[in-house]
């Protein structure tokens, strides 16, 4: 090959390859690696076991013009995931620098961002940043309101998962550390971290009739405790991922929202705080610092139930508190009890002189008939009835075969707005509301096993209902 000849073919090479850097798809192909980098990173913590420095060299040599900025955003998750807070704060300032390179990334770094500067006690560079955002439309503007309610160690850990740091084991003791009450109220304190000789203490000058403790009687507040324990860590994990999910989705206006975009919504939002209180572990770790560790529970509950045994007999009346539970309704120790299926409780509750025939409110309540008739009555809120509605079978054994004559007129009891009885709404919540054949079965069984306790305690098989009668329902 001639020395022209081959001066031809590299300029070809040379055009070729210009051809394939300028084209869509190499630009493409760079893009996705640079996600997947910051992914890997962010959402996959490789860091963990890989050497980072090769990542940062491959984001230079893909997006030269932006590395500034990803280079060190990067190097900042890093070295926050190693609690080198110095380190972190150099670089975040330093990616902060060079934000114009990616613009499109302004709302995911601000909020990160915004929140490590304010956790690590940087406000006039937390609001430098946040405030870049907010001229960028990407985030609202900060009034008085929103510092007051701002806990700068909740979210740190809201938005830097315990499970992303390099010593989760650290990490998370700092987390429960930073979750841990901070009380002045020793009531409260001895209630959360069970200790009956600390109630009992704090208890000498207090007025258990009266008092209440965030709004909510110590008795109230100390069986809610005993449901949350009793739950464990996993159960508390999901029920923050719920409450969150719920509280987000009525923020935003989704009246006239259709089906699909409210499925989209909810499962948009639901993914996201499921990642945050159950997978990343901060829903376990902020039940440690509220409560205990799992095996710590039997041991709290045993003494939790000693102090709602010295609340009981500390006080006159155990109907006294009654807090709005919605739907015109509210509840009393004994129906919270019922709530959490705490039969034990509710047997002291029942003893103290509580009331299970007290309708605190009523509840509509419907049945569509296979011929598509529409029968609707209304549910008083009873004990009974609030042990059936929440499930409480455990309860519901107890008040059946223990208090026999108290649970004998409520049997059959029935009015022209609340035309049903207990054994019929029963029948209609368990058989008849059975979602497939395998919970059709477990519901029947449960309804098999109480159906005799119900009948000692007169209920009629016969007796009419707006539903008709048990026995029909029941085929039998």
């Amino acid at each position: 090959m001639t020395k022209a000849e081959k001066n031809t073919e590299k300029q070809t090479q040379n055009s070729n390859s210009e051809k394939i850097e300028n084209s869509f798809e190499y630009k493409l192909a760079k893009e996705q690696t640079l996600v997947y980098i910051w992914r890997s990173v962010m959402q996959e913590y490789i860091y963990k076991n890989q050497d980072m420095q090769k990542f940062y060299e491959q984001t230079k040599e893909i997006a030269p013009a932006r590395s500034d900025f990803f280079v060190n955003w990067l190097k900042a998750f890093v070295a926050t995931a190693e609690l080198d807070f110095n380190a972190a704060t150099e670089f975040y300032k330093n990616a902060f620098d060079s934000i114009s390179q990616a613009e499109e990334y302004t709302g995911r770094f601000v909020q990160q961002a915004f929140t490590f500067f304010m956790y690590t006690e940087n406000k006039k560079q937390a609001l430098k940043v946040w405030e870049y955002g907010v001229s960028k439309k990407m985030v609202a503007p900060l009034d008085e309101n929103f510092f007051k309610n701002f806990n700068e160690k909740e979210q740190f850990w809201t938005q830097f998962a315990p499970k992303m740091f390099k010593n989760e084991k650290l990490a998370e003791e700092k987390a429960i550390a930073d979750y841990k009450p901070n009380t002045k109220d020793k009531l409260l304190s001895a209630i959360q971290n069970p200790d009956l000789k600390k109630f009992k203490t704090a208890a000498k000058n207090e007025d258990l009739n009266t008092r209440l403790i965030e709004g909510i009687s110590p008795l109230y507040f100390a069986i809610q405790t005993k449901s949350t324990i009793k739950g464990g860590s996993s159960s508390y994990a999901k029920g923050m991922a719920d409450f969150r999910t719920n509280q987000l989705l009525s923020s935003f206006d989704l009246s006239h929202a259709s089906k699909e975009r409210l499925e989209e919504a909810f499962l948009t939002v639901s993914h996201s705080m499921k990642q945050t209180y159950i997978e990343s572990g901060l829903g376990k770790i902020m039940f440690y610092a509220y409560y205990c560790r799992d095996e710590e529970i039997e041991s709290k509950l045993n003494e939790l139930n000693k102090i709602i045994d010295f609340i009981i007999g500390s006080i006159k009346n155990p109907d006294e508190f009654k807090i709005n539970s919605g739907a015109k309704m509210s509840n009393t120790a004994l129906y919270l009890a019922a709530e959490t299926d705490d039969a034990e409780t509710a047997k002291k509750l029942i003893q103290k002189g509580a009331a299970t025939n007290k309708a605190n409110g009523r509840a509509d309540f419907s049945f569509t008939k296979k011929d598509g008739t529409k029968v609707q009555t209304s549910i008083p809120n009873t004990f009974i009835y609030r042990l059936i509605s929440f499930h409480s079978w455990n309860t519901l054994e107890m008040f059946l075969t223990d208090f026999p004559e108290i649970a004998k007129p409520q049997m059959t009891e029935k009015t022209e707005t609340s035309n049903v009885t207990p054994l019929v709404f029963l029948i209609l919540t368990l058989v008849y509301g059975s979602k497939n054949e395998k919970v059709f079965e477990q519901n029947k069984k449960i309804t098999d096993s109480l159906l005799p306790l119900f009948q000692k305690c007169g209920a009629k098989l016969e007796q009419n209902t707006a539903f008709g009668t048990a026995k029909e329902l029941l085929g039998l």
